[in-house]
């Protein structure tokens, strides 16, 4: 040791240090600065019964930008199981009555069509606004488009009845009033051009919404990871190196190992929720199923890392830390939002995304404590408790000499 203090090869370490980690923190934050939103998937429903609808449904799927990949639903309930399954980010509608009411924006009772933007906004906070923003700008062309082709029409007609007027007007003096009426015609009423300018509107329909809780499940993802990382290392600190007076006692304390991740689970899911009601003004409409997801993750993540420590020795502990970074950027991304290279390999296997996917199922779609994430977690608390009797069973119990 004393060899290692006064060797030169100590200047080195910071050199080596920054090579490392440089990579390991750039990885961290790759998906927040290499955000690339690409073929995010848009649910399309023309219900709309004239010509019209086809054409802007087609206009819309050969215009749509690199952002948006649609995908098309017969009727808005297969629309609404897809946001309720995940399977789209949000939605463009044409009613039933779009074309119609097109229609009467050249009669005298005249009525803006309506188109409606559906936002999943559940299923991530961050993808909900990108969304918005590009779809409500895809209407906005829509609405650019048509506006510009109602006016060349008007625009013909226009030229059209001068034609027909012109032999009237040219046979008057140039002080007569009806000199200038040609140009004056316009079949278009003042009080339409309003209307023309801007034939759709749009309707924003939030699905699966959020409230004040669209960030909670990033809020409630530090405390577990920590919770369970303190817990996994107090749990192998109390075991290190620890002799026991008999086979007996030692299976007591094994049990007692096992038992208190649990214990660590429930206060922490419980704790942790009434904190966010208190300090971050959260609602829960279903307290009791969050606070216990909650306890099912610390515990599946104080197991598994607890499981590692056994097997790798307390060294192992960096691998979790590391997977923190890793996790803070990637599980408030979309999956569509992110550089290939993170999505197919390193978020896939992020516990975090278990932790937070699920979280977001119970506060806005299935409202379940046991759903497609849970039962993950669940499989990874099981296998790790197994892991660690294993470990209980194969090693030699160090007795307490007399």
């Amino acid at each position: 040791m004393g060899k290692l203090d006064n060797s030169n090869r100590l200047f080195f370490v910071p050199l080596i240090a920054i090579l490392i980690l440089g990579i390991i923190f750039m990885l961290a934050v790759l998906p927040m600065v290499k955000m690339e939103p690409k073929n995010v998937p848009i649910g399309l429903v023309v219900a709309d019964e004239g010509a019209m609808g086809d054409t802007l449904a087609d206009a819309l799927v050969n215009g749509a930008p690199e952002l948006v990949k649609f995908k098309t639903f017969d009727s808005i309930k297969a629309l609404q199981e897809a946001m309720d399954g995940r399977e789209v980010y949000g939605a463009l509608v044409l009613p039933a009555d779009f074309s119609s009411k097109v229609a009467t924006l050249q009669t005298d009772t005249p009525e803006k069509a309506t188109m409606q933007i559906y936002i999943n906004e559940g299923a991530n906070a961050t993808v909900s606004t990108v969304v918005q923003n590009a779809l409500t700008n895809m209407v906005t062309g829509l609405n650019t488009q048509l506006s510009n082709q109602m006016l060349s029409s008007v625009q013909e007609k226009t030229v059209e009845m001068k034609q027909q007027l012109a032999p009237v007007l040219q046979a008057q003096s140039e002080s007569s009033p009806l000199a200038q009426v040609s140009e004056m015609i316009s079949p278009i009423q003042p009080n339409k051009v309003q209307d023309f300018a801007n034939p759709i509107q749009s309707e924003v329909v939030k699905v699966n919404e959020t409230g004040s809780l669209g960030n909670a499940p990033i809020a409630f993802m530090t405390i577990t990871w920590f919770s369970s990382l303190i817990g996994a290392v107090m749990l192998y600190l109390a075991g290190n190196k620890r002799t026991f007076a008999s086979r007996l006692e030692k299976l007591r304390f094994n049990t007692l190992q096992s038992i208190m991740p649990f214990v660590y689970g429930l206060t922490a899911g419980y704790v942790a929720t009434w904190y966010s009601t208190w300090l971050l003004d959260f609602e829960f409409t279903y307290f009791n199923r969050t606070a216990l997801f909650i306890a099912i993750c610390v515990t599946a993540f104080t197991l598994m890392i607890f499981a590692t420590l056994r097997w790798l020795k307390l060294p192992s502990i960096i691998i979790y830390v590391l997977l923190m970074f890793f996790s803070m950027a990637a599980v408030q991304l979309a999956p569509e939002m992110m550089p290939s290279f993170y999505r197919d390999y390193i978020v896939s296997w992020l516990p975090l995304r278990f932790f937070v996917e699920g979280l977001r199922e119970v506060l806005f779609f299935s409202h379940e404590v046991i759903n497609q994430y849970s039962i993950v977690l669940l499989w990874i608390l099981f296998i790790a408790l197994a892991l660690v009797w294993f470990k209980n069973a194969a090693e030699k119990t160090e007795t307490k000499q007399p």
